[in-house]
């Protein structure tokens, strides 16, 4: 009897988190260009889905972006940018359509480019991402913008010899 109940235990576990899985990853490589600004690079692999990935969407908070700009796409992909707005306040979002063939099962598909700038004080978050049916706008899968590389500009150090002339102006004016 404990056993037919540890059977059904481990197959619902296996139900549930095999229901979590996604079957599409978005991975970003993020360059940091200047103090706020950060430029994005996207690939997207269509892992499992049974078919084309023709249409996907990438959400960005509107507390936390703005300036967004479609930089680059792969040929046959259509790209198309709607502001982040804190007056209704709705999040902004970044979407490619395919103009032609998908991203077909077992593919993946990179060039997808981003520009915008992150408000926040750390690196900026993962964010959320949709696949879409482009003829109904059916959420097919959805997930997070995984990281593959953040790339910050370097933290400027002082001159030494700027410290030791403020050092001197401070001791000339102690006198």
């Amino acid at each position: 009897m404990y056993r037919i109940k540890l059977y059904y235990l481990v197959a619902a576990l296996l139900l549930t988190s095999s229901l979590s899985t996604h079957a599409t990853l978005i991975t970003s490589d993020l360059v940091q260009l200047d103090a706020n600004t950060w430029q994005g690079t996207y690939k997207v692999t269509n892992n499992t889905l049974p078919f084309d990935i023709e249409e996907f969407s990438i959400y960005f908070d509107f507390s936390l972006f703005e300036n967004l700009v479609a930089t680059g796409a792969p040929p046959d992909w259509d790209p198309l940018v709607i502001q982040p707005d804190i007056g209704l306040p709705d999040d902004g979002f970044y979407d490619a359509l395919a103009l032609a063939d998908g991203i077909i099962p077992g593919d993946m598909l990179t060039g997808f480019m981003l520009e915008f700038d992150y408000l926040g004080l750390d690196l900026p978050p993962a964010m959320p991402f949709d696949i879409l049916d482009p003829f109904t706008f059916d959420i097919l899968d959805s997930g997070e913008v995984t990281f593959t590389s953040i790339t910050q500009l370097p933290v400027p150090a002082p001159a030494t010899l700027y410290l030791l002339a403020l050092g001197l102006i401070g001791l000339a004016r102690r006198k």
